[in-house]
């Protein structure tokens, strides 16, 4: 199986399978995954108790690679996702982008891309991400062109986006996607174009995986309104820090993000809309995002563990939202858990996750993560289950 690692610390603080692969065909090989959850949710009643509680089918994918061996490279997977309350199926492509890399020019890609934009691939290092997640600052991927290019200890990535990555299949309006865009949804009718990409990073992180990284980008759009015809913006601003020592990694994040949309008269100007997975909700216009991840690599120092793991990191990440708006209350977000890379296919997330005005958290998902309300801490407990080929 490949692995998306260095030096026994991934770069999301685990070692999770990048691309699996199951048929080589020259310069192309295929992969996939299915994976599962199993999982007991504090807000929900279900008649067998955790971990008999039932398992829920996560998503399935198929992965397509490409590395000619002379510069031209590619890479695109489509996922299917089956949802128990609601029996429906949604899918839509995750990635889809073919590329060029060359040591003194750089590397240069075209498609569905992740946007480059503070800690990547990713900030945090459970299977639930940060909060940044779910309002489209983290593992955020559009359409577009982008260009990176490494200098010494310096990294620059310049990216021009066109558009998000679109509606595919599923029952929404236009929220069957994988990461969190703006959508014609709920009665607003904004969509992004024209966004553009900047980030900078210097790292003393060498090949014993030791050392720090420290960052800055910046992000900003256009948002046009089909209503009244003009184009709003957005603007988003980071900057980070990763410290790698041994078997540790910390990593440390701040976000700023503000949208100013056209919208028809009698629009709220305090909120947004946003989907992805099929299905899509409100969240706070203009906000702060501060997260921390922490994450050690187990020594696999009993037989047992080395029969049987090929790695196993365990990882605590905290991230909250707070929001410009009095009237809103800030959306918590903490995941403590554990990656077990099994000998063989499979791979498992274990986390105990707790969160407060937390859409994916907690109860009310459509305007949790805007005008909140809870007074409660919610919590689930989940176990990810994936094979992968």
């Amino acid at each position: 199986m490949r692995l998306l690692c260095v030096s026994g610390l991934a770069l999301a603080g685990l070692c999770a399978p990048a691309h699996a692969q199951l048929v080589e065909i020259g310069p192309l090989d295929l992969g996939g995954a299915v994976r599962v959850n199993v999982l007991d949710k504090s807000w929900e009643t279900r008649s067998n108790r955790f971990p008999r509680a039932d398992a829920e089918f996560d998503t399935a994918r198929l992965d397509l690679g490409l590395d000619t061996g002379t510069g031209l490279i590619g890479s695109a997977q489509w996922r299917v996702y089956y949802y128990d309350e609601t029996e429906r199926f949604t899918s839509f492509p995750h990635h889809a982008w073919l590329g060029f890399e060359n040591d003194r020019l750089g590397t240069v890609k075209a498609g569905i891309q992740q946007v480059p934009f503070g800690l990547t691939p990713y900030a945090a290092n459970s299977y639930f991400f940060s909060i940044a997640y779910y309002v489209g600052l983290e593992d955020d991927y559009d359409l577009g062109l982008s260009w990176s290019q490494r200098q010494g200890d310096w990294t620059l990535d310049l990216a021009y986006f066109l558009a998000d990555e679109g509606d595919w299949a599923g029952e929404s309006q236009d929220s069957a996607r994988y990461s969190y865009d703006l959508v014609d949804e709920l009665g607003r009718t904004d969509s992004e174009t024209g966004q553009l990409n900047l980030r900078t990073s210097w790292s003393s992180i060498g090949e014993d995986s030791n050392g720090l990284e420290l960052g800055a980008s910046l992000q900003a759009g256009l948002i046009a309104n089909e209503v009244t015809d003009d184009d709003g913006h957005h603007l988003a601003g980071a900057v980070h820090a990763r410290w790698r020592h041994d078997r540790f990694e910390a990593k440390l994040q701040a976000t700023a993000y503000d949208y100013a949309l056209e919208s028809p008269p009698g629009a709220r100007d305090d909120v947004v809309v946003m989907g992805a997975y099929d299905f899509p909700y409100e969240v706070a216009a203009d906000g702060r995002i501060w997260s921390a991840a922490l994450s050690y690599d187990v020594p696999l120092t009993r037989n047992w563990m080395t029969r049987w793991l090929d790695s196993l990191t365990v990882y605590e990440d905290f991230s909250v939202l707070t929001k410009s708006s009095g009237d809103f209350d800030a959306s918590y977000h903490n995941v403590l858990g554990a990656a077990f890379d099994v000998k063989g296919p499979f791979f498992i997330y274990a986390d105990f996750a707790a969160g407060k005005n937390n859409a994916w958290i907690g109860p009310n998902f459509s305007d949790a993560l805007a005008g909140g309300g809870a007074g409660e801490w919610e919590r689930r407990l989940n176990i990810n289950i994936g094979a992968y080929f």
